[in-house]
């Protein structure tokens, strides 16, 4: 019988084990497989088989040339010089590590520190930008220096003018006589005649200062407002009599209408150019007609009518900011044509509202009188 062993791979003969070391050729020629024992002392692999620096490129590539912070590419004129222990490379990111850390400290032999190819550039733009803030300034000052030595008022003009015309003398008691003037001159009747004589001055009536008390009506709770602040009082008057009245034509919607756009007119100019918080225009007195119950028109003098403009108001504040004529159009319109004017809707928004009966009031306490508003709204 056969041993279980004896053709068995798994186990090693151990006649050929022991002749092995003795014979180690004819070992080979009887196992194909290499002996573990005949293996170099470092495995194959393990020792790089190339030179480190071979796997740097020998030129700089293409898509690294032309940016802010990029080296140079080859040939360029203003490539920096090379570091004089570039040689050092073998040893991998070490040179690299040890040349910022000598430009760091200076110790490096004569390196300069890395720039931008475009720092020239910088610089040149840099200079210009402060040569152009030099010149605005030297500018600025000539203008504030220059013009009339014997005056103290500098004005800076920017964008277009709020009007073509204004008063002289802003800041003087003559400035809403001027408006005055110059508004009334714009209106006329149909015969060719100026609509109203138009004065104007400061919040007074008799000499007295006059005080603004707006009536509230009973449904809206009857209180009593007061306005406070700067003001200026305008009086319409057509010279027709001792009450005023226009004497040539008939009141109409289209007269009235035409006198509230003088009115508005009168005080956008105030706003601009007195620096007051309202203005209130009185209106010259019309007639009302009503009819009896005989079915007879019957025609009377109407309640006197004023128009009361405070800057504070929204629609008034927006047309005092934009030029005079984004509200009221350049030629005056006429009493036939004022309600199809390109303003007209202006001048109903701005103007409807702000309609009141009035009558002054003297104080019995002390020196003033007091202009009793009751609003009338015509919408």
């Amino acid at each position: 019988m056969t041993d279980a062993h004896e053709h068995d791979p798994a186990v090693p003969d151990a006649g050929a084990a022991e002749g092995a070391a003795a014979d180690d050729t004819g070992t080979r020629a009887e196992d194909p497989r290499p002996d573990p024992r005949l293996r170099p002392p470092d495995p194959a692999g393990t020792q790089p088989k190339w030179d480190p620096d071979e796997l740097l490129p020998k030129t700089t590539p293409v898509q690294a040339t032309g940016r802010l912070w990029a080296p140079p590419a080859e040939g360029d004129p203003e490539a920096a010089h090379e570091d004089t222990e570039a040689g050092d490379r073998a040893h991998g990111a070490a040179p690299v590590a040890a040349t910022a850390a000598a430009a760091s400290d200076g110790a490096g032999d004569g390196d300069e520190a890395p720039h931008s190819r475009y720092s020239g550039r910088f610089q040149f733009l840099l200079g210009a930008l402060l040569a152009v803030g030099a010149a605005a300034i030297v500018l600025l000052v000539a203008v504030l220096a220059g013009g009339d030595s014997n005056s103290h008022t500098i004005t800076l003009r920017t964008g277009p003018a709020w009007s073509s015309w204004k008063p002289a003398g802003t800041a003087s008691t003559d400035a809403p006589t001027e408006i005055a003037e110059h508004v009334g001159k714009e209106y006329r009747l149909p015969n060719g005649q100026q609509l109203v004589a138009v004065t104007g001055g400061p919040m007074q009536i008799a000499g007295l200062p006059v005080t603004i008390a707006i009536q509230q009506p009973p449904a809206k709770g009857g209180d009593i407002d007061f306005v406070e602040g700067a003001g200026v009082l305008y009086r319409m008057c057509g010279l027709g009599g001792k009450d005023c009245g226009i004497a040539y034509g008939k009141p109409s919607p289209n007269r009235h209408m035409l006198l509230r756009r003088e009115a508005l007119e009168l005080a956008l100019y105030s706003f601009r150019y007195l620096g007051v918080t309202q203005a209130v225009v009185l209106l010259p007195p019309g007639t009302t007609q009503t009819k009896s119950a005989t079915g007879k028109i019957v025609t009377k003098k109407a309640d006197p009518q004023a128009l009361l403009f405070r800057r504070d108001e929204p629609d008034v504040s927006s047309a005092v900011a934009h030029p005079l004529t984004a509200t009221l159009v350049g030629k005056t319109p006429s009493v036939g044509t004022v309600t199809r004017s390109p303003d007209a809707t202006a001048v109903r928004s701005l103007t409807d509202t702000k309609l009141f009966n009035f009558r002054f009031q003297e104080s019995n306490q002390d020196a003033r009188a007091f202009l009793v508003l009751n609003p009338l709204s015509i919408r």
